[in-house]
């Protein structure tokens, strides 16, 4: 953890635009997440939220706006750079190295610490495989032969080796049994708890999603429309209706 305090924002976006060709596919967002919050991002299909992690990420552009990460614009800078500043992207679809083993594709999230020792790295492999006990019984195993709910974990975990102040998660429950994604998101609510990390997280399921946030953000066709507690969105009869599957008599 930095020397931020709980209240500063890790991450402060401003007036975020991006373009694919014609299509403005994100117009004027602006949202933060502050020191070791669970932030969760809501909206359909095509709102803009994978577009918004890429974006954070590095790879996608910006045509216009800040993105402050630590009180630094990172909105220029290169993937690779944006993940030894502290930020780490666990993509849609998980996207694991399949014939690689599930160790190698963990070490493989330690690339961009060159200056770390091997022993640094071996400590942070055994506290990963300690918080993911199913990945140390198949530590040697290919990791496309996995389950899929494995799968995102060694996919959480090889982003956590390359020791994130900030994850940016994108859809962990996609696909999954519904045990299987709760398991997922405990896991989540520890990082946070245990580790202090910081989440920005999108997810369809929006009740399951804005239960473990602390605070959301609604993004609708590129913009952000609501924001606020997860308590008060959970309870907005306009984030119900469209979101939550149903409007809840008061």
């Amino acid at each position: 953890m930095g020397t931020e305090t709980a209240s500063a924002p890790l991450l402060d976006i401003s007036g975020l635009d991006v373009f694919y060709g014609k299509i403005h596919a994100l117009r004027s967002v602006s949202l933060c997440v502050r020191q070791g919050e669970i932030v969760s991002l809501i909206g359909g299909n095509g709102a803009g939220k994978t577009t918004l992690l890429c974006t954070i990420s590095g790879l996608i552009r910006a045509s216009a706006g800040t993105i402050a990460f630590a009180g630094e614009d990172m909105a220029r800078r290169a993937p690779e750079r944006i993940v030894q500043d502290g930020c780490s992207h666990v993509p849609e679809g998980r996207l694991v190295f399949s014939p690689l083993s599930v160790e190698d594709n963990l070490r493989l999230g330690a690339y961009s610490r060159g200056a770390d020792g091997r022993e640094a790295v071996a400590e942070d492999l055994d506290r990963i495989l300690e918080m993911f006990p199913v990945l140390r019984e198949r530590r040697r195993q290919a990791a496309g032969t996995l389950s899929g709910g494995e799968q995102q974990m060694l996919s959480i975990g090889r982003a956590l080796m390359a020791r994130p102040r900030l994850l940016l998660l994108d859809e962990p429950g996609m696909g999954l049994a519904p045990l299987v994604t709760r398991e997922i998101f405990r896991h989540i609510v520890t990082l946070r708890d245990r580790l202090g990390l910081t989440v920005l997280l999108v997810e369809q399921n929006a009740r399951r999603a804005l239960k473990i946030a602390d605070r959301g953000y609604v993004l609708e066709t590129g913009r952000v429309t609501l924001e606020g507690p997860s308590r008060e969105l959970l309870a907005n009869r306009d984030v119900q209706r469209a979101y939550l599957g149903h409007d809840i008599e008061t």
